[in-house]
């Protein structure tokens, strides 16, 4: 998790991302979770960066970042495991799940490569790994399993 401070309709928040990579983007405030959509534009100006250096790529930050959808009292309330599907096909290139491993909501499962972009697949529930169904290397379809939970 790494601290970011933002700036949003001039106020200064100090903000916590899991994977500036992920989309969307989990932000964590005064520890409440949001789902920010986050997207690069080119700079305000409008200039080219000179040869050899990398144009600054500054990122938008909505004016009001959604909350994560609350899971609704069944999910919450149930204890039958729940499977984690692949949202991508690709290929399998690191599994962080193990079998009895307690998992956070929002916690790191396992990374799929798609089209040479690397995907952290992250668990919508918290709960205790019971089956991981995949290992390194593997290929995945989408809406193939890849590791089941159980509520702790």
């Amino acid at each position: 998790m790494t601290r970011y401070r933002v700036t949003i309709d001039g106020r200064v928040y100090d903000v916590d991302i899991d994977d500036p990579r992920a989309r969307p983007v989990t932000a964590r405030l005064s520890g409440t979770a949001y789902s920010v959509d986050v997207e690069p534009t080119r700079s305000a100006a409008g200039a080219e960066a000179p040869p050899g250096e990398a144009e600054p790529r500054p990122f938008d930050e909505p004016a009001m970042p959604r909350p994560l959808p609350a899971e609704t009292s069944t999910e919450a309330d149930s204890d039958a495991p729940r499977t984690m599907t692949a949202p991508i096909p690709g290929a399998v290139t690191k599994v962080v799940a193990a079998v009895g491993l307690p998992v956070e909501r929002g916690g790191e499962l396992l990374t799929i490569e798609a089209m040479k972009m690397f995907n952290v697949i992250r668990s919508p529930w918290q709960g205790t790994v019971t089956t991981v169904h995949v290992k390194d290397g593997d290929r995945v379809v989408q809406g193939q399993p890849l590791v089941t939970l159980t509520r702790r």
